[in-house]
C-alpha cells in the first residue's frame, strides 16, 4: 500500500460512461494501467449509458489529476466529485498545482529553449511558476487562470548575458492522450526589442 494511502476512499468520483461494454472495458483497463488507487468501484449501466461511482484513496491533489486524465478520455460524457469539489477544482477544468514544463518549440526572438524548465503551482485561479535553464538564468511568471484552463500571463527572467527581460504570455491548454498537458502560448516582449511569438511547452511525464 502507497504511503498516503488509507485503505478507505478518500474522495469519491462520479463519471458518465457511453453505453456498451467496450467504452467501459476501456475505462477499467485506463483505471488498471494507470493504477489509479480505487478502493470501491459502483458500475450501474443501461441502454442510455453507464453510471460509475469510484472511491480514490489518495489525497486531494492526487484526486484530481486522476480526475483530468479521466474526463478527457473520448468515452466520458461527464464527471464530478461527490459533495463538494476539491480545493482549487471548482474554477479551472484543469488544475495546475505541481505540474512541471519543457519547452517544445519557441520563435526565434524567444529565450526559453528545451533546456528551461517550468515549475508550476495554482491557488484558487491564480497560477505561477518558476523557471529556469539553457539561456535563462531565473525566472518567475504570475497568472490567472479561466474556467477553461487558459493562463494570462506576465514574466520576468534573468538572461544568460545578465540582461533583466519581461513580458506578457497567453497560453491555451491542450490535453494530451496520455494526461500530460500541453500549452500553446502567444508571447510578446515588455522589455528588450518589444517582438512577439509563439511557443510551446509540454508537461514533463513521470
Amino acid at each position: 500500500m502507497a504511503p498516503e494511502a488509507t485503505g478507505v476512499a478518500q474522495s469519491t468520483v462520479r463519471v458518465g460512461l457511453a453505453p456498451g461494454i467496450l467504452a467501459l472495458n476501456r475505462f477499467t483497463m485506463t483505471l488498471q494501467n494507470k493504477r489509479m488507487p480505487a478502493t470501491e468501484i459502483r458500475v450501474d449501466a443501461d441502454a442510455k449509458g453507464t453510471s460509475i461511482e469510484i472511491g480514490l484513496d489518495c489525497p486531494e491533489e492526487s484526486a484530481r489529476r486522476y480526475a483530468v486524465l479521466l474526463e478527457n478520455m473520448e468515452d466520458v460524457r461527464e464527471l464530478h466529485f461527490a459533495g463538494a469539489a476539491p480545493e482549487n477544482r471548482a474554477g479551472s477544468s484543469i488544475d495546475y498545482d505541481g505540474r512541471r514544463f519543457r519547452s517544445v518549440e519557441n520563435s526565434g526572438t524567444g529565450e526559453v529553449g528545451p533546456e528551461t524548465v517550468f515549475d508550476y503551482s495554482q491557488d484558487g485561479n491564480v497560477v505561477s511558476a518558476t523557471y529556469e535553464g539553457g539561456d535563462v538564468r531565473f525566472g518567475t511568471l504570475v497568472a490567472t487562470v479561466d474556467e477553461d484552463g487558459n493562463l494570462d500571463a506576465r514574466y520576468g527572467h534573468v538572461n544568460a548575458s545578465g540582461e533583466l527581460m519581461t513580458g506578457e504570455c497567453r497560453s491555451t491548454p491542450e490535453v494530451l492522450a496520455d494526461g500530460r498537458i500541453r500549452l500553446h502560448e502567444e508571447w510578446r516582449w515588455t522589455s528588450g526589442d518589444g517582438s512577439s511569438g509563439r511557443s510551446v511547452v509540454e508537461e514533463i511525464g513521470d
